[in-house]
């Protein structure tokens, strides 16, 4: 309608909107810092007209069609898919960092250096054979070597307890996650339903997402109703029938529901891999350990016509490696003298040198036994760097995709305070409209003698 009545009641409706719109930017100010927050926007759209009668079409102002977040759903979606991705080869990369602190080379108190000075006290074993001195030596040397071998064993066997136990705690994080997705889709499910749009309920709903992404990668879509409906390996995990759990069966197979399902990235397949290159790390730790074992062994003790002890026993496992506890008993048993083929005379250290020269013996695999050891700390070194450029990389792609999502739902302070100061003078003119109407409906009222 026209009239004096009608351009209060379009001027009332500008006041609302402006109060609104400056509402919000106060809104996104107060949640600049917020993680996860979407900056909103009040879509503001010229209200129905009305058709005067001889004159045509009069505007009747402002009508508020709703507070969108300002969000780019193909970003979030990429940042979840290389989040994940990201979680998965840091989540590696830490734990490599632990293998590579517990193997500690190059160093003074690992492998390596306790190999080399066993190998140094048989040879200076061969220059004095029957120096008892020495040979206790050798002996202390010996089991400095096995003890050194053994808590590295036990330490990599703790570290791959330690990494399951971060699968399965990580299983219980993504179900307490879905748990609590499902509880924001009840309720984005009962303001939907009234024609309403929850935005900071679907930014919480987002975030939990990504989180969800860190553990294993999921595919998300969303129902009519903003609800979010998520896959694992194309089992659903949830959706507005069921709620299934991630689980892990004692063959250490993952499943959903019933269904056994594979993990493509994320934490727990960073975990996974971990695990695997802590067990070939420990087959090849045994195998180091009992091909070390069985080289000295066989000069030490190489049968008839010289009986002897071996210097190393429980020999298949890096683990239960020792010393002879006879050898370890009475240090006068090691054999300094003679070789395979002939009995020890005094003064022959020939036993002992030759068994000082097999740090240097090109094994049956052209390897030597050190180089063993070293192949061990060198595979580990390659993946831990292959895991470091990859978690480099993936940081990078992912600050990217988080820049691009700032630049879409990021608040800008500067901006929001433009906008404040915008809406604030569209205000003071809605206001001023409305005094000068009611100027004109006092003229009106109190000034025509009426």
């Amino acid at each position: 309608m026209s009239g004096i009545f009608g351009t209060l009641n379009t001027a009332t409706k500008g006041l609302l909107a402006q109060q609104t719109a400056l509402h919000t930017a106060s809104h996104n100010i107060s949640n600049a810092n917020t993680e996860g927050f979407s900056r909103q926007r009040v879509q503001m759209q010229a209200d129905l007209s009305y058709t005067l009668a001889g004159v045509g079409q009069l505007g009747t102002g402002v009508k508020m069609a709703s507070v969108v977040r300002m969000v780019d759903d193909y970003v979030n979606k990429q940042i979840r898919n290389e989040n994940s991705a990201y979680e998965q080869y840091n989540a590696k990369s830490q734990t490599l960092d632990q293998l590579e602190i517990i193997l500690n080379e190059p160093s003074t108190t690992g492998i390596n250096f306790t190999l080399n000075e066993m190998f140094n006290a048989w040879q200076e074993l061969s220059k004095n054979p029957e120096n008892l001195s020495s040979k206790t030596i050798v002996v202390e040397k010996s089991k400095a070597l096995v003890e050194t071998i053994n808590h590295i064993s036990n330490q990599i066997e703790s570290l791959k307890f330690e990494t399951n136990d971060q699968i399965n705690k990580n299983i219980l994080d993504f179900n307490s996650t879905v748990e609590k997705i499902e509880a924001l889709n009840k309720q984005i499910f009962n303001i939907t339903v009234k024609g309403e749009v929850p935005n900071d309920l679907l930014d919480q709903r987002d975030l939990l997402l990504k989180d969800l992404s860190s553990i294993a990668k999921v595919d998300v879509s969303y129902d009519p109703y903003g609800r979010a409906e998520i896959e694992l390996d194309g089992n659903a995990v949830l959706n507005a029938e069921v709620r299934n759990k991630l689980d892990r069966n004692s063959d250490g197979k993952f499943t959903i529901g019933a269904d056994e399902i594979k993990i493509s990235t994320g934490r727990i397949k960073g975990y996974l891999e971990s695990i695997d290159i802590l067990d070939d790390v420990e087959k090849k730790l045994d195998d180091f350990a009992k091909e070390m074992a069985t080289q000295v062994n066989s000069v030490h003790n190489p049968g008839p016509p010289h009986d002897g002890y071996d210097i190393f026993v429980d020999i298949d496992s890096s683990k239960s490696i020792r010393i002879n506890h006879f050898i370890d008993e009475d240090n006068s048993l090691i054999s300094a003298g003679g070789n395979s083929e002939s009995t020890s005379e005094i003064g022959d250290g020939n036993r002992a040198l030759e068994i000082s020269k097999l740090r240097n013996k090109v094994l049956s695999d052209g390897s030597t036994i050190p180089r063993k050891y070293n192949d061990i700390v060198t595979r580990v070194g390659i993946s831990k760097q292959q895991s470091d450029n990859i978690v480099a990389n993936q940081e990078v792609l992912l600050n990217q995709l988080i820049l691009k999502r700032e630049s879409t739902s990021g608040v800008s302070i500067d901006e929001e305070v433009t906008n404040v100061l915008k809406y604030q003078r569209a205000y003071e003119a809605n206001a001023r409209v409305i005094s000068v109407l009611n100027e004109m409906l006092d003229v009106l009222i109190n000034r025509t003698g009426v």
